[in-house]
């Protein structure tokens, strides 16, 4: 009989100790700035998070990232939540594509939303298919009247 408690209270234990391990997943707040630490208690290091259908990422010194970010010859942006951006996007007065699936910017050639735009590194060029567009504070586009595409 002592055998089965002591068995029983072991794997209590064992279960108990595995879910407060587990529950240090998230991110976590420190004097450097937002990092976010994995089950098994390590930081997130040059890699995303996805986390509530939102992307985050993480630098070799495990602190998330603003703005401009540059990896593998590939640019994103996060916004100031940290949260990386996608779609169409107005930043600094230039109008980038950031991939939906993947929040890569783009550039060539794109339709987006029924109209054609033209992205280059430093944002679109060539005549816009809107007039009157607007931004929202967060950079995101407020549609204007549609012009004939060309």
């Amino acid at each position: 009989m002592k055998h089965k408690f002591l068995k029983t209270m072991l794997v209590s234990g064992a279960i108990t100790a595995v879910t407060a391990f587990t529950a240090l997943a998230g991110f976590v707040e420190t004097p450097q700035g937002v990092k976010y630490q994995w089950g098994d208690g390590n930081y997130c290091v040059n890699n995303r998070v996805q986390y509530r259908d939102h992307r985050f990422y993480f630098g070799d010194d495990e602190i998330m990232r603003t703005g401009w970010i540059q990896r593998d010859n590939t640019w994103y942006y996060a916004a100031d939540t940290g949260e990386l951006q996608a779609g169409i996007m107005q930043i600094n007065g230039n109008v980038y594509y950031f991939d939906k699936a993947d929040c890569k910017m783009v550039t060539g050639d794109r339709w987006y939303d029924f109209a054609s735009y033209h992205f280059t590194e430093n944002g679109v060029t060539g005549e816009r298919p809107y007039v009157n567009d607007s931004w929202d504070s967060k950079g995101h586009l407020i549609k204007g009247s549609r012009q004939s595409v060309r």
